[in-house]
C-alpha cells in the first residue's frame, strides 16, 4: 500500500472511533489496529473485493466495455460484476455492483425491445 492508502485507512479508523464514542458504543474488535498492521488493511486479494479487470469507458481503444457494461466489440456480451470498475475504493463494492447491474439489465431490456441485440 502507498502512504496515501494507509493514511486513508488511519483516517477511517479514527473517524469511526469518534462516531462510535459519540454514540456511546464500545468497539469490540479492530480497535487495536495501528501503524503495525497498516490500520487494518489486509494484503491485496486477502479480502477479495478485486475489481477493474475489464474497465468501462467511452473509447473502445481504452476500455473494452461501454457505460452499460456492454462490450464495444461484441454487442450481446455484458459484464455485470466488479470487472467494469475503473478503480477500486477502500469500501465494499457490492451495492455499486447491484446498481450497475440494475442499470445494465434495464439497458438490455430496452435494447432487446429495439431489436438491437
Amino acid at each position: 500500500y502507498t502512504d496515501y492508502e494507509i493514511n486513508q485507512a488511519k483516517h477511517m479508523k479514527e473517524t469511526f472511533a469518534e462516531i462510535l464514542h459519540s454514540m456511546g458504543a464500545v468497539a469490540t474488535w479492530g480497535n487495536d489496529d495501528g501503524k503495525h498492521n497498516n490500520y487494518g488493511l489486509h494484503a491485496p486479494g486477502n479480502i477479495i473485493h478485486e475489481a477493474g479487470t475489464v474497465r468501462m469507458g467511452n473509447d473502445p481503444k481504452n476500455a473494452p466495455l461501454n457505460k452499460y457494461s456492454q462490450a464495444h466489440d461484441c454487442k450481446n456480451l455484458f459484464c455485470v460484476d466488479g470487472g467494469p470498475f475503473v478503480s477500486q475504493a477502500d469500501k465494499n463494492i457490492t451495492w455499486t455492483i447491484l446498481a450497475l447491474s440494475m442499470r445494465t439489465s434495464e439497458y438490455i431490456v430496452d435494447q432487446m425491445k429495439k431489436q438491437n441485440i
